[in-house]
């Protein structure tokens, strides 16, 4: 079955509420904020999005990293 597709703007815009509704995290500024949503080539049924990283991989934060896989395994990105 095919996902529902959004526009990255859409999509940022799903990020950034769920982030913001994480304790600790309203006004935080991620690269959610700062690149946005990205296309990407999708492999096997794969997410065709992503956020590009572009801060230091030592702030990488497990719980934003959820909140993007699952909008991936729910939306695609429109084209």
């Amino acid at each position: 079955m095919p996902k529902a597709t959004r526009t990255a703007k859409q999509l940022q815009q799903m990020l950034i509420q769920r982030i913001e509704a994480q304790p600790g995290l309203r006004g935080r500024q991620t690269d959610v904020y700062r690149d946005g949503v990205i296309g990407v080539p999708s492999e096997d049924g794969g997410p065709n999005w992503t956020v590009r990283v572009i801060t230091d991989r030592g702030n990488h934060r497990g719980d934003i990293a959820q909140i993007i896989r699952r909008l991936q395994g729910q939306y695609d990105l429109k084209a």
